[in-house]
């Protein structure tokens, strides 16, 4: 029985690397893969350390506020502050105005564990704009914050 060549995908002979749609993709997966084994240390999941540093600086609010923050449906946010729960780093509590809405607040370990992750995220975007001048920096920043203003919704 003949073996079948595999073709390549016509992507990979026109030179994905010149792709600005790739290479911004490959970049996120290298970034977060990057980050997933820095932050591992400090026993905090990728998954739910940009929630957490969007609560660090947010604390008090609730669950639904979260999500919209993060561009989470109701759902998705109650899962994630379900792992925050589980990894004892946010605890839900009623609000003193209204009884009906529980408010998110760091524990003492959750916010513990997320200076610490801070400090590594420093050094994570430092390794990102190594050999960059301060000028490359500045730009690079304009520059992406442009072009995720230019896919906002309309």
């Amino acid at each position: 029985m003949p073996v079948k060549k595999r073709r390549a995908a016509p992507e990979a002979a026109d030179g994905l690397g010149t792709s600005l749609d790739f290479l911004i993709r490959d970049t996120r997966l290298r970034l977060y893969k990057y980050i997933e084994n820095r932050i591992a240390k400090q026993g905090i999941p990728l998954r739910v350390w940009f929630p957490l540093r969007v609560l660090y600086r947010n604390e008090g609010i609730t669950q639904r506020e979260l999500g919209q923050m993060l561009g989470f449906g109701d759902a998705h946010a109650g899962v994630i502050v379900g792992v925050m729960q589980r990894h004892k780093l946010v605890a839900r509590e009623p609000s003193r105005i209204d009884k009906r809405r529980l408010n998110l607040y760091l524990t003492q370990e959750g916010r513990k564990k997320t200076q610490q992750t801070l400090r590594e995220m420093r050094r994570i975007n430092a390794k990102i704009t190594a050999g960059f001048t301060a000028a490359e920096r500045e730009s690079f920043h304009a520059l992406l914050t442009r072009a995720h203003e230019n896919l906002a919704e309309p």
